[in-house]
Parts: C-alpha cells; sequence; structure tokens
C-alpha cells in the first residue's frame, strides 16, 4: 500500500519545483496546436520498474483528464527497448509534467534495480538484505518504496521504530560497559547495538538486545563473532566494500546485511517519453 498523503505531498512539492504553471515554452502553443496528443514512454535499459503511481500523478495533479495505460506494474522486471505506458491528452499538460514524471520513475525504478542486483548476488533468501537511514531528505518514502518492491524488508524508516545504541550513542554513554538499560522484549520496537570489535560482543549481549550489528567486521571477525553470539541475539552485518563481500557473506550464518549503498549511491535509469 501506498501512503496517499505522501504520494500527494511529494509530487506537488516537486512541481512547484519545477513551477509547472509557469511554464514559459508552452506560450508559443498556438490553438492549432493544443488538440490532444499521444506519447510513448520507453526504456533504454533493462530494469526494475518503480514508482508508477508517482509518474502517473505528476500529470493527474497538473491535469485530472490526462489518460496514461500502462502495460506493467510496479516490481516488474523488464528488458529494454518496451513499450511501458501510453500517456495520452492536452500537450500543454504533458510538456509540463513530463520531467517530474520521469525523474520519480528513473529515481525510484534505479533503486529497485540496484537492489534487486545485490539480492541476485547474495542469492539467499535466509538472510535478509536491509535497506538504511542514509537517504535523500524529503524522499526517504520513496528510496524505502523501491527497495521494499525490488523484493527486500526495510530496516527502521526513522528514529522511532526501533531503539538502536550506534558508535556515538555508546561514546556518550561512555562505553557499552556503563550502560544501566536492561531491554525487555517488545512487540512495537526492536533494540539493536553496534559493536565494532570482537571484546564488545560480550557486554552488549548483556543488554538483552534483539540484534548485535557487526560494523566493518573483517570476514574472520564475523566468524569468531558468530561464535561468540551463539544465536543468543540476531546478528546484522554492515560496511559492505563491493560484491565480492557480498558473496562471502551469503555463506554465513547471519540474518541480516544492511547496505547503505541502496539509497546513498543511485544511477538513475534512463527513460524516453517522445509524442507519437
Amino acid at each position: 500500500m501506498i501512503d496517499k498523503k505522501i504520494l500527494n505531498t511529494s509530487v506537488k512539492n516537486a512541481l512547484n519545483e519545477d513551477d509547472v504553471f509557469n511554464d514559459l515554452s508552452i506560450r508559443v502553443l498556438n490553438k492549432s496546436a493544443l488538440k490532444k496528443v499521444e506519447a510513448k514512454l520507453t526504456n533504454n535499459e533493462n530494469l526494475i520498474v518503480s514508482g508508477i503511481q508517482w509518474f502517473n500523478h505528476s500529470f493527474k495533479l497538473l491535469d485530472k483528464s490526462i489518460k496514461i495505460k500502462w502495460n506493467f506494474k510496479d516490481g516488474d522486471y523488464i528488458p529494454s527497448n518496451q513499450d511501458l505506458c501510453l500517456v495520452s491528452g492536452n500537450p500543454k499538460s504533458i510538456l509540463a509534467a513530463e520531467r517530474t514524471a520521469i525523474n520519480f520513475l528513473q529515481f525510484m525504478s534505479g533503486i529497485s534495480t540496484k537492489t534487486n542486483n545485490y539480492l541476485k548476488i547474495l542469492n539467499n533468501k535466509k538472510i535478509n538484505l536491509l535497506d538504511t537511514r542514509k537517504t535523500l531528505p524529503n524522499l526517504r518514502y520513496e528510496q524505502k518504496y523501491a527497495t521494499r518492491i525490488a523484493g527486500i524488508k526495510n530496516h527502521r524508516f526513522n528514529l522511532s521504530d526501533g531503539l538502536m545504541l550506534k558508535d556515538n550513542h555508546l561514546k556518550v554513554l561512555k562505553g557499552i560497559d556503563s550502560i544501566k538499560y536492561k531491554h525487555k522484549k517488545s512487540k512495537t520496537y526492536f533494540f539493536e547495538i553496534e559493536v565494532k570489535k570482537i571484546s564488545e560482543i560480550e557486554p552488549a549481549l548483556n543488554l538483552n538486545p534483539d540484534i548485535l550489528m557487526f560494523d566493518n567486521f573483517s570476514l574472520n571477525q564475523i566468524k569468531k563473532g558468530i561464535d561468540i553470539v551463539n544465536k543468543r541475539a540476531k546478528i546484522e552485518v554492515s560496511g559492505l566494500k563491493s560484491e565480492k563481500d557480498l558473496k562471502k557473506l551469503s555463506k554465513l550464518k547471519i540474518d541480516y546485511i544492511s547496505m547503505g549503498d541502496l539509497t546513498k549511491n543511485i544511477k538513475s535509469i534512463d527513460f524516453s517519453l517522445n509524442l507519437i
């Protein structure tokens, strides 16, 4: 399900950013040029499509009479050079909203495609690949929607989704050993502690966390850490440097791999919208 309020706000802000109601280019269009037109959207590379409702809403919010007929749905794998959808209606509206519509689609499809590629490399359904909060301001919902559409689980959406102690929290608290908090299992949020070295694992386990995050551990450290934890908490690994790291981790008995790269380093998909 998509949060329609967030969808509407995101698209409205993007249209206003482009000042679509004051498009100078369409002033040169005379009445004879304002007859109904059709435009075909195609993809210039393979992709997992994501963001169709954002694409549609970019046109609809500007002009409710615009018609859009899709041949695919979010999450579909689409080989290059396919006819994705047909947009028909007033040319002024199509020309004004096309950039905003494609921006959402190329951005979100890029994230979904990248996420899907990582899932293929991992190739282990027992390990959950997770996104992070390393997202672009005001676009977190779209980015986490795109990773989820590609087939992974979302990590925390915001700070209220889980109690998570990372390195800077631990510095403020003067180290794991000084923490007096004892976690009681909750149905509404999880408790996770980040550890950066083997010696921190046992003190962290004493706090009864749901999850321990091994941050920037070497492969040997991860293996040692798994033995120490011995199923007393779930294990998340972060700090991957390459696809080779992901392949190596796929063979280990861990529960989660979190990757900021999914939403931080984005390559948009190339689309073309052409009048026909």
